[in-house]
């Protein structure tokens, strides 16, 4: 018995057929893939239309919220502007009040120093202190350049000659003390004795305050030459120190 062996099958494989197979199977695949993805999306996913038009609406909600703050920013920019130039405005112009403020009380100051100085009556007559102000020195420490105004009334008709004494009282290490001229002054101190006049006098000099000593008041006399009647009058150390020194 012999064994009959199967025929042989030659095939020939086209590449170029094989080929378009491939193509056909690629572009099968990526179909299944665009119809999984609009499967899902439209039928397992019901919302997302819904929410990408929400999205819409928000970013553009977005916008006009962004575009009405630049514009609020803008505004509250310029308003700030004008507050600080009114707010300047009004600094100048209470400025420029004080010192009309300043020009009244210094020109009532003189027109009630000039009325008393040329009416007559006996609260008018004789001699009078008129006025005592303090500066600071520019040398700084305790030194005082002072302005004392002295005057007497024109229906007195002469000159007023006489000496001039100035006591500062305070306190001292607890203590109430009466300082004079002599107390007042050292190398660098000038102080103002004497007084000549027929209207009015300012006299001027300095004084220099002891180390920790603490002034509360002025006193001052005018002593005249002839033998007439004392004149004292006294300012708180305020007081002098105010600002109207040249009223």
């Amino acid at each position: 018995m012999h064994n009959r062996s199967s025929p042989l099958v030659v095939t020939r494989i086209d590449p170029a057929q094989l080929r378009r197979r491939r193509s056909r199977l690629i572009l099968a695949w990526l179909l299944s893939l665009v119809a999984l993805y609009f499967a899902c999306r439209f039928w397992l996913i019901p919302g997302v239309g819904p929410l990408q038009a929400q999205l819409r609406d928000l970013r553009q909600e977005h916008q006009r919220l962004q575009e009405a703050h630049g514009k609020i920013e803008r505004e509250l920019s310029t308003q700030a502007s004008a507050r600080e130039v009114a707010e300047q405005a009004l600094e100048d112009l209470r400025l420029v009040l004080t010192q009309r403020q300043d020009e009244i009380a210094s020109l009532r100051a003189d027109v009630s120093f000039y009325q008393r100085l040329i009416e007559g009556g006996a609260q008018q007559a004789g001699l009078w202190i008129h006025q005592f102000r303090l500066n600071p020195d520019n040398q700084g420490g305790n030194m005082y350049r002072y302005r004392l105004t002295l005057a007497q009334n024109l229906k007195r008709g002469r000159n007023a000659e006489g000496s001039v004494e100035l006591w500062v009282t305070g306190s001292r290490n607890g203590e109430l003390v009466k300082l004079d001229l002599a107390e007042l002054t050292g190398t660098s101190a000038t102080p103002i004795t004497s007084y000549a006049f027929k209207y009015f006098q300012q006299l001027e000099g300095t004084i220099l305050l002891p180390a920790a000593f603490e002034p509360s008041a002025i006193e001052i006399a005018m002593r005249p030459k002839d033998g007439g009647s004392t004149v004292r009058r006294e300012f708180t150390w305020a007081e002098a120190n105010q600002k109207d020194e040249n009223s």
